[in-house]
């Protein structure tokens, strides 16, 4: 490869220079400046690109990330992570809570907030040909991301905009497990919604904030009562347990059985 010609630009002339190669959006072959590269490197992340070194020396992506590109280089802010709360669950906790789910052979299993698919993949390797597995999600980059990931593997829900709360109350579920966004109450009004189609005798197990806690809101107190009413336990999970997913606050690990 050639000596990289130094050039000052700012981080949209970075940007609109970038090129993509498959899943991957590799750097203008110039030496940016310090400042600039950090602004084009927090760019691409936030639109879901991973740094990779060696032969592919470029952001790679779960899918073909032009037009994610293009709005960025036009200086449309694209923050998904922030728009749909989206930080996908770490592997081993994923494992945890799927364990604790008890799946059976013929369960029927909600994975209703899939991200791309952290969880989804430990229900995968648990379940058989006599269980159906059905997700929704809303964030339409990871809906492009399950749809080629598990063609086949999983139903995928139909509801209005995607949004799991347009769910209808009549179909029920054995096991539902999930890790829901949680701004403005999310997590509440997701986990009371997953009780109410969770079958008699049925687990639910998803992750929540903890500001309801806390909060002396009439929300996040009913919430709290509600908990104690219908039997959840309760786990902490410590700040950082998410820090590969992008943030560092602390959550909640709930199960409520039916």
């Amino acid at each position: 490869m050639g000596k990289r010609n130094t050039h000052i630009m700012n981080k949209l002339e970075a940007l609109q220079q970038c090129t993509v190669d498959g899943t991957t959006i590799k750097l203008p072959n110039v030496t940016l400046d310090r400042k600039v590269y950090l602004e084009v490197k927090t760019a691409l992340e936030l639109i879901g690109g991973k740094w990779k070194g060696g032969k592919v020396g470029g952001f790679v992506f779960a899918t073909d990330p032009t037009e994610l590109l293009q709005k960025v280089a036009g200086g449309e802010k694209v923050n998904p992570k922030k728009e749909f709360q989206f930080f996908g669950t770490p592997a081993e906790l994923a494992k945890k809570m799927v364990a604790m789910a008890d799946i059976s052979p013929t369960s029927v299993i909600l994975e209703p907030s899939a991200g791309q698919g952290a969880i989804v993949d430990e229900i995968l390797k648990v379940t058989t040909d006599g269980n159906m597995v059905c997700i929704c999600e809303k964030m339409p980059i990871n809906r492009d991301i399950l749809m080629k990931k598990y063609d086949g593997k999983v139903e995928f829900l139909r509801v209005e905009d995607d949004d799991f709360l347009n769910h209808p109350d009549e179909v029920k579920y054995d096991s539902i497990i999930a890790n829901p966004p949680f701004s403005k109450n999310q997590d509440i009004e997701h986990i009371q919604k997953m009780y109410t189609l969770l079958q008699e005798g049925g687990t639910l197990v998803a992750i929540s904030s903890t500001h309801w806690e806390h909060s002396q809101n009439n929300k996040e107190r009913a919430f709290k009562q509600w908990l104690d009413v219908v039997g959840a336990y309760q786990e902490d999970i410590p700040a950082g347990a998410f820090k590969e997913s992008g943030t560092s606050i602390a959550t909640k690990l709930i199960m409520i059985q039916k």
